[in-house]
């Protein structure tokens, strides 16, 4: 049974998400998959443009940095785990949820500014987790909102994390009116740095202002069948939803601090719901950020799940869906 072996054996749980992330990235690697536009490809923020406009004349390398991107996101969830004990135990089934979750969707295996800015959200997770009942945070704020700022001139969308920055200090620390102006004002370090170095060299500072309003409100119209979102959606739904029940009412006997790590975790699921029905400049990219949370809420279900016939099928259920969706789009 595999829910008994990756619960029992890390070694066997590697094997089996190495083959996983190789079988979900082989189609873009070799370059079969078909490509689809995004909005974020017409109206890109600077620094992605940057970026994508050097890549672009290196078709292998594109690939490359495209999977390093990911694969280092998920080697960093494993990370946090390790460092803040989010499971019980160290496990590699983290990252296991985070490619059925995200990567798994063929339309957004490429470069993307989500991608880029995955690993600034994660360390800016890494930052606000640290803060928890330390005396002077203000160092690992100022850091998390840096983060944060860059990430928007990557991806205009990533501002709504800026929210979830300021509901996690809400979650983890009493008010204090100078931890939150640290933070607030971190946010903003990045653009008026970069907004300097445009007035130096004479451009216009406005510039970045102007591609994030346009990138941020610009209809989005992805070139990709509705119906396939949908079917990847419903794949996940099922296994994230009897996780959720299952694992909230069972973090009464939990620590405090693990409580509030998975409130933080689920408000920064719902943020990036929410904000892919209702900002128009927010399209499927978006499941590399809500992948996060879905990751360690259904690596917790999965974790301490009995190895019986529905466990068994729950856990299938999504990298069922990977196949489905993959086979979907390619022919």
């Amino acid at each position: 049974m595999l829910l008994k072996a990756i619960q029992k054996s890390r070694f066997g749980s590697a094997v089996v998400i190495m083959l996983l992330i190789f079988a979900v990235w082989w189609t873009p690697l070799i370059g079969k998959a078909p490509s689809y536009s995004f909005i974020f490809d017409s109206f890109p923020m600077p620094f992605y443009k940057a970026l994508a406009s050097y890549l672009n004349h290196y078709p292998f390398w594109l690939k490359i940095v495209s999977f390093a991107l990911f694969f280092i996101s998920g080697i960093y969830l494993l990370a946090l785990n390790n460092k803040y004990i989010i499971l019980k135990s160290r496990s590699y089934l983290p990252i296991l949820f985070f490619t059925l979750s995200s990567a798994a969707f063929l339309p957004i295996q490429r470069l993307n500014p989500a991608l880029v800015s995955l690993i600034l959200v994660l360390f800016c997770a890494d930052h606000l987790f640290a803060i928890y009942q330390i005396r002077d945070p203000l160092d690992d704020l100022f850091r998390a909102g840096i983060a944060v700022g860059v990430a928007t001139l990557f991806y205009a969308p990533a501002a709504i994390f800026a929210i979830w920055a300021l509901l996690t200090l809400l979650v983890l620390r009493s008010f204090n009116i100078r931890e939150w102006f640290v933070l607030i004002f971190a946010f903003t370090v990045p653009w008026f740095l970069y907004m300097l170095v445009l007035f130096i060299i004479n451009e216009d500072i406005l510039t970045p202002y102007h591609a994030f309003v346009t990138s941020l409100f610009t209809e989005s119209e992805p070139s990709i069948d509705d119906k396939i979102f949908w079917i990847f959606g419903g794949f996940l739904a099922i296994p994230f939803g009897i996780s959720i029940i299952s694992v909230f009412p069972r973090l009464a006997f939990q620590k405090i601090i693990i409580r509030r790590y998975y409130t933080v975790f689920l408000y920064l699921f719902l943020i990036g719901v929410i904000s892919f029905f209702v900002i128009p400049g927010v399209s499927y990219e978006i499941f590399y950020i809500t992948a996060l949370p879905s990751a360690f809420i259904l690596s917790s279900y999965f974790s301490e799940a009995k190895p019986n016939f529905w466990n068994e099928f729950l856990l299938w259920v999504p990298i069922i869906g990977a196949i489905v969706v993959q086979v979907l789009m390619l022919v």
